[in-house]
């Protein structure tokens, strides 16, 4: 089945006029329309990273399914925290209610996912942080990318030049999520604000940035191009590097050691 595509976003949902808005999904939207004006590529007008499924073990079937459910699930709470910045009387006061360009930046979150048994089962690793392993799924996604429509160059869309990757480690932390994530209001105290603020954490998923990978001469330190990636920065990552490829500039992923001398990196919001 080909992509969704999609048109113009409806320019209500991004300007400064009433009623108020979430700034954060309206300016993403605004970025969105820009790009949406570029030449149409495949799955046009929409956002979200391509995952290669690692995962085929006994129950993965079962297991991919719930973990495709809550990534799609706590992608969707992200998108409305920008509607309740605060706690208390203060969010009560200031809290955006109207979540239209909400739902219409999580209406256009596409994710697709490649599924190849016998081209990525033997690249699971289970965990493990091989540079074999994730040298072999950047050329594999460079692959697929080489055949398909991408209306622009690749490393101007983060659904071209950067992947996620579901392996066992990071479908299984999935999954162990509740079913739900919070409720979309305000947070009663400072307390509840922190809870919901780790919506999501102990999940993680696999990001390469494949065209960084593809070019050792850049590469610095021990990073060679692939971190892991919370469920809170999925929307983040994604725009972030939307905006430098807009920019025309070769800009990567700010990244961190969070356990120094670990050798694993994960996405840092800088």
């Amino acid at each position: 089945m080909p992509p969704p595509t999609f048109g113009p976003v409806p320019q209500h949902l991004w300007d400064r006029s009433p009623p108020p808005k979430d700034r954060i999904a309206s300016g993403r939207l605004n970025r969105l329309d820009w790009y949406i004006g570029l030449p149409r590529g495949h799955a046009h007008g929409s956002w979200g990273y391509t995952i290669l499924r690692t995962a085929y073990g006994p129950g993965s079937d079962a297991l991919f399914a719930v973990a495709l459910d809550r990534l799609k699930s706590y992608v969707h709470w992200w998108c409305h925290d920008g509607r309740f910045h605060a706690y208390g009387a203060l969010c009560e006061r200031e809290r955006v209610d109207f979540d239209e360009p909400n739902e219409e930046l999580f209406r256009r979150f596409y994710v697709e996912v490649i599924e190849d048994r016998e081209g990525l089962a033997h690249l699971d690793g289970g965990g493990t942080t091989g540079d074999a392993r994730f040298m072999a799924l950047g050329e594999y996604f460079r692959r697929w990318v080489a055949g398909v429509e991408t209306g622009v160059q690749p490393e101007e869309n983060p659904r071209f030049c950067t992947c996620l990757v579901l392996d066992s480690e990071s479908a299984a932390s999935l999954a162990a999520l509740p079913e739900k994530p919070p409720p979309l209001r305000c947070a009663v105290d400072i307390e509840e604000k922190r809870k919901f603020l780790s919506t999501g954490e102990g999940a993680l998923v696999w990001l390469l940035e494949t065209d960084y990978m593809a070019e050792p001469e850049l590469h610095e330190d021990a990073y060679r191009g692939w971190m892991k990636l919370d469920l809170s920065s999925v929307e983040f990552s994604w725009f972030r590097r939307l905006s430098r490829g807009i920019s025309g500039k070769r800009h990567y992923f700010e990244h961190e050691e969070r356990e120094r001398g670990s050798g694993i990196y994960w996405f840092a919001e800088q």
